[in-house]
């Protein structure tokens, strides 16, 4: 077993960490520093050693990327930066042109390459699958769920999409956690 990557990752999620930390409201941050840990430790303990094989797999996440896409288009338009500054009367600021350029250009990059990366069993790439099935999917979804309570029962951006994030990312949840299992068995067989 090649420790490079669990080594490299463990370094990148670090940094994304204290990045996120330290440049967006720390509530957001703190759901994603949440996610990417969760998601390091799902990582290591499945795809890592049997990075997926299955193509179906990755169809499924790619249509839970397309999905994200459309997740963050009712974010932007509904404002979601100055919402979360502001439920939580953050001191830090979040413009929307931040959000655009780390949240969809940013990781709608790596979220597609991840897919690429998947097809050709790369473990680094099934790190950003689990990244997505517990961070951008079922974390993000239940955020969403949170986050009109809070604010008093008003309509919070990315609450009419929170459910399909939900559903895909249970889905891939499922689909990486059989198929780990399937590997696991043939191996030990």
């Amino acid at each position: 077993m090649e420790p490079y990557s669990a080594i490299v990752v463990a370094l990148l999620v670090a940094g994304f960490d204290v990045w996120m930390l330290a440049t967006i409201p720390v509530q957001p941050a703190a759901i994603l520093v949440a996610a990417s840990t969760v998601s390091y430790v799902a990582w290591l303990a499945t795809t890592y050693r049997h990075p997926v094989r299955s193509r179906r797999i990755v169809a499924l996440y790619l249509c839970c990327v397309a999905f994200q896409l459309v997740h963050m288009a009712e974010e932007y338009t509904g404002g979601f930066p100055h919402e979360v500054v502001e439920l939580f009367s953050s001191p830090r600021g979040w413009s929307e042109r931040d959000f655009l350029l780390t949240f969809v250009f940013g990781f709608g990059a790596l979220w597609c390459l991840a897919g690429a990366g998947a097809l050709f069993q790369v473990r680094v790439a099934n790190y950003m699958l689990w990244f997505y099935a517990l961070g951008a999917g079922l974390i993000n979804a239940i955020s969403h769920f949170v986050f009109p309570v809070l604010s008093g029962w008003e309509y919070f951006p990315g609450l009419y999409t929170a459910t399909g994030h939900l559903i895909l990312s249970v889905a891939l949840i499922v689909l990486l956690v059989r198929e780990y299992r399937q590997v696991r068995a043939a191996a030990v067989a």
